[in-house]
C-alpha cells in the first residue's frame, strides 16, 4: 500500500513539474514571437508604446487632479465645520451669559416681591411662612372664595334674564 502511495505522489509531482515546464515554454515562445514582430514592425510598435505611455500619463494626471479636487473639497468642508463650531461656541457663551442675567433678574425680582409683601403685611420672613401656610390650609382660603364668587351667578340675575323674554315671543320662536 505504501508503494502505491509513493508512486502516486511521484506521478503527481512529475505532472505538476511538467505543467510548469509547459507554461514556462509557452511564455518564452510568446515573448520570442512578440519581440520578433517588434523588430519587423518598429514604427508601429513605437506608435503603440507611445500611445500606451500617453494613456498611462493621462490617467495618472487625471487621478492626481481628482485627488487635489477631493482634498480641496475636504479642506473647505473642514473650514466650514470649524466656522460652524465657533458659531456654536459663541451661541453657547451668549446663552450662558443670558442665563446668568436671568438668574440675577429673578433674584432681584424675588427680593423686591418679598420686600413688598413684608411691607404690606408687616410680617418678617419667619412670620410670612406661617402666614402663607395658614392661608393655604384654611378651608376658607380668600383666593378660592373669590374664584367661586366670580363663577357663580346670583339667582336674582338669572330671573331678570328670564323675565326679559315674554311668553308670546317664546311661542313665536317655537
Amino acid at each position: 500500500m505504501e508503494k502505491e502511495l509513493g508512486t502516486a505522489n511521484e506521478m503527481f509531482t512529475a505532472d505538476l513539474s511538467g505543467g510548469f515546464y509547459n507554461l514556462k515554454e509557452a511564455v518564452y515562445n510568446f515573448l520570442g514571437n512578440f519581440f520578433s514582430w517588434l523588430s519587423t514592425h518598429q514604427t508601429l510598435a513605437l506608435i503603440i508604446v507611445i500611445g500606451v505611455l500617453g494613456i498611462m500619463i493621462w490617467l495618472i494626471l487625471r487621478a492626481r487632479k481628482y485627488g487635489k479636487q477631493l482634498d480641496e473639497k475636504v479642506s473647505s468642508k473642514n473650514t466650514e465645520i470649524g466656522k460652524k463650531d465657533t458659531l456654536i461656541e459663541e451661541q453657547k457663551n451668549k446663552l450662558d451669559v443670558l442665563q446668568k442675567e436671568l438668574s440675577d433678574q429673578q433674584k432681584v425680582v424675588s427680593e423686591a416681591l418679598l420686600g413688598t409683601i413684608m411691607t404690606l403685611t408687616g410680617y418678617d420672613i419667619d412670620k410670612l411662612k406661617i402666614f402663607f401656610k395658614s392661608l393655604t390650609e384654611t378651608s376658607g382660603n380668600p383666593l378660592q372664595i373669590a374664584d367661586n364668587q366670580t363663577n357663580i351667578m346670583p339667582k336674582s340675575q338669572e330671573r331678570e334674564k328670564k323675565s326679559d323674554v315674554s311668553p308670546g315671543e317664546k311661542d313665536s320662536k317655537a
